[in-house]
């Protein structure tokens, strides 16, 4: 969704890597494809499963933070971006309900339909409404001086990452009734961080990650890849700590919430260290790209009923390679709908873009630097 000028190929790969981190998530997710309910505790593919849900459960992190990096000095929105985001929604969830239905035999009624509206997509809606007051955050930051920029950042990762993730992790050990409103987020605690508050905290790094690149500061690769080695160790760690302390399963551990600490770490290293990567403007990866945020609208459809168990009884190995093929599988099989998808309707989207000029961009006004 960021403006795509000036976009570089090691970050581009980083879309895909988030995309794909996603189809892990899913795929390991039991309401979904079963992953976690079909190992056997304490076995091999158990902890492979954990250690990849550990790696890759800041990919949604990572697409905001890119957002916040390549859209931080950019003072206007255009309304159609959100328009094309809902329409690729409802096509795709329109088709995937026409298809699986009709093959079925089912009767087509309304409430067959919004059975498809999984709750899986919350993703576009917030994003949809970070998009809409981002440019109100950029100029609040333009006002700001250097030292005003570290402490709301700081007071921001404090209150709605340290101090939500705490209480969330004694709501879990202790399962004290009200010891989640304690949270500084809700009353409910930090909703595992699918809220407007933890996009607006990872927008707010990723601008804070552009503001590092102007002071012409660099991040050496051996040390990262040490820091996000003992990030995701310790992130495991706290997944079979936690769960042996309150026989809950490994996948509903708070280690895995979106505003957990470990995991705006672990989206901030990773981000750094594809940032570090010498790619030159590759159109491969910059056209595969294209399809990393369809992949997250497409791939549930194609994965649904997907049994990982397969993967599970074919042995330690086999395993870690089928699941590298799915996901390459799935990817692939995205950017195909989506190349199909984008052919038929760029001539729409271009007219509309011709003919809807009033109204379709909000824009503000820059403030003045202190």
């Amino acid at each position: 969704m960021a403006d795509r000028k000036n976009r570089q190929s090691n970050i581009e790969l980083l879309r895909i890597f988030a995309a794909l981190g996603v189809v892990v998530l899913h795929l390991n997710n039991p309401a979904m494809c079963g992953g976690f309910d079909s190992v056997a505790f304490g076995s091999i593919e158990q902890f492979l499963m954990v250690l990849f849900e550990s790696i890759c459960i800041c990919a949604v992190n990572i697409f905001v933070l890119i957002s916040g990096y390549f859209m931080r000095d950019s003072m206007r929105r255009d309304l159609l971006k959100p328009v094309e985001l809902l329409s690729m929604y409802i096509v795709f969830e329109t088709a995937s309900w026409l298809v699986r239905d009709l093959r079925a035999g089912s009767a087509l009624t309304l409430s067959g339909f919004l059975g498809y509206l999984r709750p899986s997509y919350w993703f576009v809606f917030v994003y949809i409404a970070l998009y809409l007051i981002s440019p109100y955050i950029n100029k609040m930051l333009k006002g700001l001086g250097k030292k005003e920029k570290k402490i709301l950042l700081i007071l921001s990762f404090l209150l709605f990452s340290v101090q939500p993730a705490a209480v969330d992790l004694f709501w879990s050990l202790s399962r004290s009734e009200g010891s989640q409103g304690l949270s500084s987020i809700g009353l409910f605690g930090s909703g595992a961080g699918y809220t407007i508050v933890n996009f607006v905290l990872m927008y707010l790094i990723g601008c804070c990650l552009r503001g590092i690149d102007d002071e012409d500061l660099t991040f050496k690769t051996g040390k990262l890849i040490f820091l996000l080695v003992t990030d995701v160790l310790l992130m495991v760690f706290w997944i079979y700590s936690e769960s042996a302390a309150t026989t809950l399963p490994l996948n509903n551990s708070t280690a895995l919430n979106y505003e957990n600490p470990l995991v705006i770490f672990e989206a901030v290293i990773i981000f750094l260290l594809f940032k570090n990567m010498k790619i030159r403007n590759n159109r491969v990866i910059n056209r595969l790209a294209a399809a990393s945020f369809p992949t997250y609208l497409i791939h549930i459809n194609i994965i649904t009923g997907f049994d990982i168990e397969v993967f599970v009884r074919s042995g330690t190995a086999s395993f870690v390679i089928l699941m590298a093929g799915t996901l390459i599988a799935v990817y692939l099989v995205c950017f195909v709908i989506f190349t199909v998808y984008d052919l038929i309707t760029r001539p729409l989207v271009r007219l509309i873009s011709e003919k809807w000029r009033k109204g379709r961009f909000i824009t503000v006004n820059e403030a003045k630097q202190p």
